[in-house]
């Protein structure tokens, strides 16, 4: 895409086709294997979702390159598995199902900070 990143010219650039590759990765995960715990969001909503996903990683790989590019997505991997794995079993939630739903629907509400009913 660009010969250089444009704040750290000094490291490799994130090429076209590993953005093509992580939209890849990212729409197989979100609408296939994770599709369960998007379901209550319009889908018009969950592809605007990725898109801007998608969007702010390609601005970090073309303004700081491939490094920084992949160390976002691996802190955001870890994060996915932290969540996944260890907080919803945790809390009684089935991390790959989000079984029961309504368990998972509040949980998910008491991450973003919001109280039943709001």
């Amino acid at each position: 895409m660009f010969e250089k990143p444009i704040l750290l010219p000094f490291l490799p650039p994130v090429s076209a086709a590993e953005l093509l590759t992580v939209f890849t990765i990212a729409a197989i995960a979100y609408f296939i294997v994770f599709n369960n715990f998007e379901k209550h969001l319009p889908t018009t909503r969950r592809i605007s979702k990725l898109f801007v996903v998608i969007g702010i990683l390609a601005m970090i790989g073309l303004l700081f390159g491939r490094y920084v590019f992949w160390g976002v997505i691996a802190l955001m991997t870890i994060g996915q598995i932290v969540l996944h794995g260890w907080y919803f079993p945790k809390e009684g939630i089935n991390g790959l199902t989000a079984e029961p739903y309504d368990k998972y629907l509040a949980t998910i509400q008491k991450l973003k900070g919001k109280k039943n009913g709001e």
